[in-house]
């Protein structure tokens, strides 16, 4: 039994990719991490923790988690150094189709940090995501941007850090 009311993993039992991870809503906030740790359908992680209470401070009853690359590691330095084009390729078109038919999403959240510098990939995938929301003319926010221009990853050391606790969070125009 799922330890999380109503929390949807896609795919469900996979121990290697994660495509998706959230709660629907009527009026949802998307998140865009790096890449998925452990969290699942039945255990939030810290940072899922995180940007759920991100969402309902910021008015939304549901969230979503995406990533740009959808290898799980709890490390992003775990990372392979060469893409995985099928991942990649079945992620871009995993949130692209969500982007494009979930009409309840009214908040977009940049939060992959500065590991994205690590692996071109990465980037690319970015790129692709950014071009997506674009054309739908939807406009991102971040909690922040680290000195690199990346946005801040929502980490609860990162939270604490910065704005002294989850509560205190406020969103900006990425």
């Amino acid at each position: 039994m799922s330890t999380y009311k109503n929390i949807i993993c896609n795919p469900p039992d996979d121990k290697n990719k994660r495509f998706l991870l959230g709660k629907k809503g009527s009026n949802e906030m998307l998140a865009i991490g790096l890449n998925p740790s452990t969290a699942n359908e039945d255990n939030l992680d810290p940072t899922s923790r995180n940007i759920q209470a991100i969402a309902q401070n910021n008015g939304c009853d549901g969230w979503w988690l995406i990533n740009l690359y959808a290898l799980r590691t709890p490390k992003p330095s775990n990372l392979p150094k060469k893409v995985n084009q099928v991942i990649a390729k079945e992620n871009i078109e995993f949130i692209t189709k969500l982007i494009n038919n979930d009409n309840d999403i009214s908040k977009i959240l940049f939060c992959w940090g500065n590991h994205i510098n690590d692996h071109s990939y990465l980037k690319k995938q970015a790129d692709q995501i950014i071009a997506t929301l674009k054309e739908l003319d939807l406009k991102p926010l971040c909690l922040g941007k680290t000195l690199t221009g990346n946005p801040l990853h929502p980490a609860p050391m990162v939270v604490n850090i910065f704005f002294g606790g989850v509560n205190n969070v406020v969103l900006q125009k990425y």
